[in-house]
């Protein structure tokens, strides 16, 4: 088997192509990216374009919400674009299969547990560029006959990552010490997800999936902000009670947010890597990479 990873120097990118050396040890596998990683993966060929395949992990393009607020003509024209090449690039013959990495974002506001039935509305550009390029993969499966699979990733963190509130706290923590200040109340509930387990997810997508189907690939754990804060207070080194709250709720964010991966545990999946031993890793990885 052929397996390609577009996005291959990004940050899911390589988890995934970690994770598919170990998993899928007998596999060619090909990292894309139009900037070739600092430290390349072992076993990993790269290329700067796509190559003649059998599956694609499509996790190229833009994954910034508020970028996609400040210029949302370049957040969809970079996310469609791209997944319309990886899919003209299959009805042209060079693959049969492509697993989207999408976004839960694409739902907005919708009642939590979420499930994948449930209609999408999204609230920010970037949700709206993601869901036109699930729309993309359901055409070309329903016109061309093209095995696409979209993988709706809840909130990615873990080592490597140096943007976004588990890693911000983190070096807040390590750098300012006590007290860890938090922007509102902390009450927001996400469904945090360990990288490692978002390569997982995605490999169990591409591989065990149904064609034309979406999943969510989330850990099915949802925790407070505010809980959150605590884990990454202890494994800097800070006491619990040092994490300090606004009492204002932030306007404009949605309360409770977290995923149903009912679906993809029927396909065998289960978390490895439970969010407080993700943030004790994560805690460490900040603490040595400043």
């Amino acid at each position: 088997m052929h397996i390609t990873v577009t996005g291959a120097a990004g940050f899911l990118g390589s988890y995934l192509l970690r994770a598919l050396i170990e998993e899928v040890p007998h596999a060619q596998i090909t990292g894309v990216d139009l900037c070739p990683p600092q430290t390349p993966i072992p076993g990993v060929e790269y290329s700067s374009e796509l190559v003649p395949t059998e599956v694609i992990f499509h996790l190229a393009g833009k994954g910034d919400i508020a970028s996609s607020v400040d210029d949302p003509q370049t957040d969809s024209e970079i996310n469609t674009r791209l997944t319309l090449q990886v899919l003209e690039s299959l009805r042209a013959g060079m693959g049969s299969r492509v697993v989207l990495a999408s976004s839960c974002s694409v739902y907005g506001t919708a009642d939590s547990p979420v499930r994948e039935d449930q209609e999408p509305h999204p609230i920010s550009p970037y949700g709206v560029s993601k869901l036109a390029a699930e729309h993309y993969v359901r055409v070309y499966h329903h016109l061309h006959g093209i095995d696409g699979r979209i993988a709706r990733i809840g909130n990615p963190y873990g080592p490597g990552q140096r943007r976004l509130v588990i890693y911000d706290l983190a070096r807040q923590a390590l750098q300012q010490g006590a007290p860890l200040r938090l922007r509102g109340d902390g009450t927001e509930v996400r469904d945090f997800i360990h990288a490692e387990d978002v390569a997982r997810g995605l490999i169990t997508v591409g591989l065990h999936g149904e064609p034309g189907e979406t999943y969510n690939v989330s850990a099915g754990q949802p925790t407070s902000v505010f809980d959150v804060a605590k884990l990454i207070a202890v494994a800097a080194g800070l006491p619990r009670e040092s994490v300090q709250i606004s009492n204002q709720p932030e306007t404009g964010k949605v309360r409770e947010f977290y995923p149903s991966i009912e679906k993809l545990k029927s396909l065998g999946f289960h978390v490895m890597r439970p969010i407080e031993q993700g943030i004790v890793e994560t805690v460490n990885w900040a603490r040595n990479n400043p």
